[in-house]
């Protein structure tokens, strides 16, 4: 009997650690702007859609949103049976084609990244990943912008932050249509199951 009651004890506190931890961090578009939300702490960044650019793959939809700061939003979905590499630093730098990405911070699922581009540009962005299946990404922060969201979040200031993203994007800056033969690197394609 004791032992029924202490796996059901374990059953429910790992259900409630489960539904806490998920709805602790998050990341997403409204129709008035782009909300993080980092455990107790939310910033809401004021924003309405300019343009929805849908792009349909094998295996991955993407939709691109430019937003009238200059900024981006993009989601990312694959099919069932595939899902995104686990390797976040790996697979931004893929994504834009970049020379290198720095973590800043990474909470539940919710990473804060700098990028750098092959040509000296420098792209600041926050992501999250759910489920290992939807990736977004808002990226094209301004500088001061993104070191008051980092410190907001994390409590630090990131002193040492090069400047960078201090500019207004003119595209979209993702590489999706030059990954989309096999996206390697990307998603990754369910395990075939071997016959007996």
């Amino acid at each position: 009997m004791i032992r029924n009651i202490t796996i059901l004890t374990i059953i429910v506190s790992a259900i409630f650690f489960m539904f806490y931890y998920s709805k602790s961090t998050s990341l997403s578009l409204t129709s008035k702007g782009v909300e993080i939300k980092l455990n107790n702490k939310t910033i809401f960044l004021e924003s309405i859609r300019n343009k929805v650019m849908p792009l349909t793959f094998n295996r991955l939809s993407v939709m691109q949103n430019s937003l009238s700061d200059g900024t981006y939003f993009e989601v990312a979905s694959c099919e069932d049976g595939y899902h995104f590499e686990k390797n976040m630093q790996e697979l931004i730098g893929k994504i834009f084609d970049a020379n290198r990405v720095e973590q800043l911070f990474f909470k539940g699922d919710v990473y804060g990244m700098r990028v750098h581009l092959k040509n000296g540009q420098v792209i600041n962005l926050v992501t999250q990943i759910n489920d290992s299946t939807t990736l977004k990404i808002f990226y094209g922060i301004p500088y001061e912008k993104f070191s008051n969201i980092l410190k907001k979040l994390t409590g630090k200031e990131f002193k040492t932050l090069p400047l960078g993203g201090l500019f207004e994007l003119p595209t979209t800056m993702t590489k999706w249509n030059e990954l989309s033969d096999k996206f390697q690197g990307v998603i990754v394609s369910p395990r075939k199951r071997s016959s007996k």
